[in-house]
């Protein structure tokens, strides 16, 4: 018989880093929970907004993401879905943007899977389905093995000031 191979729970340390990372970054000068909140928080003006969040892949293998979903949202849906391998994606632990995948360089999920001790940004954009307000409450990042939730927070708005 056979062992199934390692890959996957090598993989599902790397995604935990997401996360983790987040955090880590927010922590660094012990911020209040509000500026911990803020950090994780961003606000684009005008009808698409983009979250890319930075993957570190600390594994011996090739890290793949096989899907990335809104966790939670309101007054939005989903236009792409993305990967840019990135070194800048090691020490960014979530940015925003208005310009979506071409801001990044990004290519299919599937398209291209994040080496060992390499990086990337892992995108999903979104836009506005009225004239209300969006809101996209947290980022889910799924392997073959796992799915974890990024606490990031996206507003589209008419205006952030």
């Amino acid at each position: 018989m056979s062992r199934p191979p390692a890959r996957p729970a090598r993989a599902t340390a790397s995604v935990i880093a997401v996360v983790a990372v987040a955090i880590a970054v927010t922590g660094c000068s012990n911020p209040t929970p509000a500026e911990q909140q803020a950090a994780l928080s961003g606000c684009v003006e005008g009808e698409r907004g983009t979250i890319v969040l930075g993957v570190t892949n600390s594994a011996g293998d090739p890290l793949e993401i096989v899907d990335v979903e809104l966790a939670a949202s309101e007054g939005v849906d989903i236009v792409d879905r993305f990967i840019a391998a990135d070194e800048e994606a090691r020490s960014t632990a979530v940015l925003f943007d208005d310009g979506g995948r071409d801001s990044f360089d990004g290519v299919d999920l599937d398209a291209e899977a994040i080496e060992p001790d390499a990086a990337a940004f892992v995108g999903i954009e979104v836009r506005r389905t009225g004239a209300g307000e969006g809101l996209v409450d947290g980022v889910t990042v799924e392997t073959e093995s796992r799915t974890t939730t990024a606490p990031v927070v996206l507003e589209l708005r008419d205006s952030c000031a």
